[in-house]
């Protein structure tokens, strides 16, 4: 597919938009913005502006204007959910390596699946479905050799594991994808690293679990993909009962989100003509 056919129903739909016929200016301005932007959330903001704003009387520039101030919030939408993923996915790594470390009797228990991964074993190996003494099931064992094996083979990543006196170092390799796939194979011990079904007042059963993971995972994923969000209230719910299910109140953190200032770094490069986007 080429470059002009990707950019035909962005077209198509500043066509029905806009109340003029673009300058050969205008017109590079546009496909500054079809090359530059993210195509979905464009061609969304086109279709917002489109069915949201009376253009009567409204200037050609401002036209484009319009489109860039809905493209910048719902790009914001979308980015304000990455600090509540990012602390649905930190809780429950920092939770996880807390719980397993109480129950094997060390914070580096994966230190022994490492190892055994790099002498050639499998997870037959702990024949006895336990790890450092403690019991475990043959499905957490397999899926710990499992997730060992791929970030032993991420150089990166296999140095952070790798040597003495280390702790929390496995979790944090894992995706998120992984890191449910564990807790899942042992849900049965893992359960009580969350609070209770009467505490919640809901059921945090296995199926429960898993199917708000793998939305909390999509969401992810398209997140670190640049790829816009339509269920938005639906990631926030899901996020809000995991972490409330580990005593972390999503909407204090969501308020103090909001509050909280910070330095923005200061842009360097002076604007000049060729530069067409954002919008001005």
């Amino acid at each position: 597919m080429s470059i002009t056919k990707r950019h035909i129903p962005t077209m198509e739909l500043l066509g029905e938009y806009l109340t003029f016929c673009p300058t050969p200016r205008q017109v590079a301005h546009f496909d500054a913005d079809m090359g530059t932007l993210n195509p979905t959330i464009l061609r969304d903001s086109i279709k917002e502006a489109k069915a949201t704003k009376d253009l009567t009387g409204i200037s050609h520039a401002e036209q484009r204007m319009i489109i860039h101030r809905i493209y910048t919030r719902k790009v914001k939408e979308f980015s304000a959910l990455y600090p509540v993923v990012f602390a649905v996915e930190n809780a429950l790594r920092s939770k996880l390596a807390d719980f397993l470390a109480v129950h094997f009797n060390r914070m580096d228990w994966w230190v022994l699946i490492r190892d055994a991964v790099r002498l050639g074993y499998t997870h037959t190996h702990f024949v006895n479905g336990n790890i450092s003494g403690k019991p475990a099931t043959q499905d957490f064992i397999k899926q710990a050799f499992f997730a060992m094996d791929k970030v032993l083979n991420v150089q990166q990543m296999a140095r952070r594991i790798m040597g003495q006196d280390r702790t929390d170092e496995f979790y944090y390799c894992l995706t998120l994808g992984e890191l449910a796939r564990l807790m899942e194979t042992d849900w049965t011990r893992i359960r009580p690293m969350f609070r209770d079904d009467a505490t919640l007042g809901f059921k945090l059963d296995l199926t429960a679990f898993q199917t708000t993971l793998v939305l909390l995972r999509d969401a992810r994923n398209e997140l670190y993909h640049s790829n816009p969000i339509k269920n938005r209230p639906q990631v926030f719910q899901a996020s809000e009962r995991i972490l409330n299910a580990l005593d972390f109140h999503l909407g204090d953190y969501d308020c103090d989100l909001r509050d909280t200032s910070y330095t923005r770094i200061a842009a360097a490069v002076i604007r000049v003509d060729r530069h067409f986007l954002p919008a001005r």
